[in-house]
C-alpha cells in the first residue's frame, strides 16, 4: 500500500496556469509632423533650424502621415476584452468542476472509511467467535483421539482376557478328558467287579448335611448370576447411553467442521475484499497524493492497511497452524481406527476359537453325563445282582449261618440309599462347575465393561462437578 501508485486520468486535476497577458492594444504612431515636434513646445529651443534638411530630426519627413481610423482600434479592443471574459469564464467552470470533483472524492474517501471501519469490526468478529471455536474443535479432536487410545487399550484387555478365557477353556477341557478317562477306569473296574460278581464297598463320599451345602451354594450361585444379568443390563443401557452421546459429538464436530469451511471461505472473501479495499484506497491515496490536504490521510490509512494486512497475515499463519494440527489428529484417528479394526479382527477370531473350545467343552460335559448315566446304570444293576446272590445265599445257609433278614434288607436299602447319593451328589457335582464356569464368564463381562467405561463415567462425572460448581457460583 506504500508503493507510489498511477494516478487515473479521469482524475487527474489539470495544473494551474497564469492565464496569458492580455493582448496589448495597438498602438498609435508617432509621426514627426511641425504640429509635434519639439519646436513647437512652449520654451524649447530650436538649435537645428537650418537650412536643408539637415536641421529636421531623424526619422521626420516633411509629409504628413495619414491619421489611423478609430473604427480599427475600437474592434481590437472589444476582441481582447471578449477574449479575457472568455478565459474567466472558463476558468471559473474548471474551478467549479474541481469543487464538484473534490466533493465527490470527499463523499468518497468517507464512504471507504466506512467500509474500512466495518471491515475492521469483522476482523475484530472473527477473532473473537472463530479463533476460539477453532481451538474447541481442536480440544474436540484431542478428546476423540483420547478415547481412541483408550478403546484400543481395552480391546487389548480384551484380548488378553480372551487369550486367559481360552487357556482357562483349555485346562477345562483338559480336566474333562481327566474326568472321562477317571470315568473310563471306575466303568472298566465296575464291569470287572460285575463279571467276577464280587464286591467291594464304597466308602460314603458325601453325606446329607454335605448335600444341603452343595445345595445352598448352588442357590447363592443362582442369586449371584441374576446379580449379575442385572448388572449387566444397566450397564448395556449405560453403553446404549453412551453411544448416543458419542453420536451427537460426532454430529457436532461435523458441523463445526462445516463452520470452519464457511468462515475459510468468509475469510478468503474479507481478504479478496480487503485486496480490492486496498487496490482502490491506494488509488484514492495517489489521487489524493497531489494535494497536501489529504496527505496525512493517506498516511493513516496506509498505516491501518498495513496493520489490518499483517492481522491478516496472523491469522492466516493461525489457521495454517490449525489446519496442519487438525491433518496431523486426522491422521492419528485414521492410524487408531485402522488399529482398532486389526484388533477388532483378533478379537473375533479370538472369540471364534473360544466358542469352539466352548462347543468342545460342551460336547465333553455331554459324554460325561452320558458316563454318570451309565455309570448309574451299572451300579443298580450291580445293586440288583447284590440282592440276588444275597437272597440266594440266605436261603442256602440259613441253617449254617445265625444272620437275620432284617440287616440283610437294611443293608441292601443302604446300599441303594449310597449309590442314588453318589449319582446326586455326582449330578449337583457337574452343575457346581457349570454354574461356576458361568459365574467365571460374568465376572469376566463385568471387568470388562468397568474397564471399558470407568474412564468414561469418571470424565462425565467430573464434567457434571463442574457444572456443578458453576452453577453454584452463579447462584452466589
Amino acid at each position: 500500500p506504500t508503493a507510489a501508485i498511477a494516478e487515473p486520468e479521469e482524475l487527474r486535476v489539470p495544473p494551474f496556469r497564469n492565464p496569458p497577458n492580455p493582448p496589448e492594444l495597438p498602438r498609435r504612431p508617432i509621426h514627426c509632423s511641425p504640429r509635434w515636434s519639439l519646436s513647437t513646445l512652449p520654451g524649447a529651443a530650436a538649435p537645428w533650424r537650418r537650412s536643408g534638411r539637415r536641421g529636421r530630426p531623424r526619422g521626420c519627413s516633411s509629409k504628413r502621415p495619414p491619421r489611423p481610423r478609430p473604427t480599427a482600434t475600437l474592434t481590437g479592443n472589444q476582441r481582447a476584452a471578449a477574449e479575457l471574459l472568455a478565459r474567466v469564464q472558463q476558468l471559473e467552470n474548471g474551478n467549479l468542476e474541481l469543487e464538484r470533483e473534490n466533493q465527490m472524492l470527499m463523499s468518497k474517501f468517507a464512504e471507504k472509511e466506512v467500509e474500512k471501519d466495518s471491515l475492521v469490526n469483522r476482523l475484530n468478529d472473527l477473532e473473537k467467535n472463530i479463533v476460539p471455536s477453532l481451538k474447541k474443535a481442536l480440544n474436540d479432536i484431542s478428546l476423540e483421539k483420547d478415547a481412541a487410545v483408550v478403546a484400543k487399550e481395552d480391546t487389548l484387555a480384551q484380548l488378553r482376557s480372551m487369550k486367559k478365557r481360552l487357556r482357562e477353556a483349555e485346562e477345562e477341557q483338559y480336566r474333562a478328558e481327566e474326568d472321562s478317562a477317571s470315568l473310563r477306569a471306575q466303568l472298566n473296574t465296575l464291569q470287572q467287579q460285575v463279571m467276577s460278581n464280587s464286591y467291594s464297598g464304597y466308602a460314603v463320599g458325601t453325606s446329607s448335611e454335605q448335600t444341603l451345602a452343595m445345595e445352598k451354594e448352588i442357590q447363592d450361585l443362582q442369586a449371584q448370576l441374576k446379580q449379575e444379568s442385572l448388572l449387566r443390563q444397566q450397564e448395556q443401557q449405560k453403553l446404549a447411553e453412551e453411544s448416543l452421546l458419542r453420536q451427537q459429538d460426532q454430529q457436532r464436530l461435523a458441523e463445526e467442521q462445516s463452520r470452519t469451511t464457511s468462515l475459510a471461505v468468509e475469510k478468503r472473501e474479507m481478504e479478496e475484499k480487503i485486496a480490492a479495499l486496498t487496490k482502490k484506497s491506494s488509488e484514492e491515496a495517489s489521487e489524493f497524493a497531489a494535494r497536501k490536504a489529504f496527505s496525512m490521510d493517506r498516511e493513516k490509512l496506509e498505516n491501518q492497511l498495513h496493520d489490518m494486512a499483517l492481522m491478516v497475515e496472523r491469522l492466516e499463519g493461525s489457521r495454517q497452524k490449525l489446519l496442519m494440527e487438525i491433518d496431523s489428529q486426522s491422521l492419528e484417528i485414521e492410524n487408531l481406527f485402522e488399529e482398532n479394526s486389526v484388533l477388532s479382527t483378533s478379537y473375533q477370531e479370538a472369540m471364534s476359537v473360544t466358542m469352539e473350545w466352548e462347543n468342545q467343552v460342551k460336547d465333553c460335559l455331554k459324554q460325561n453325563e452320558e458316563l454318570r448315566l451309565h455309570l448309574e446304570k451299572l451300579r443298580i444293576e450291580q445293586a440288583n445282582l447284590l440282592k440276588t446272590n444275597n437272597t440266594s445265599v440266605q436261603l442256602d445257609g440259613q441253617s449254617e449261618t445265625s444272620i437275620p433278614p432284617e440287616l440283610v434288607t437294611e443293608n441292601l436299602s443302604l446300599k441303594d440309599e449310597l449309590v442314588k447319593e453318589q449319582s446326586r451328589s455326582e449330578g449337583l457335582s457337574a452343575e457346581i462347575m457349570k454354574l461356576s464356569a458361568q459365574l467365571r464368564k460374568a465376572v469376566q463381562a463385568q471387568n470388562n465393561l468397568t474397564r471399558l467405561y470407568r474412564p468414561v463415567l469418571k470424565d462425565i462425572e467430573g464434567n457434571l462437578m463442574k457444572m456443578k460448581q458453576e452453577t453454584y457460583t452463579t447462584i452466589i
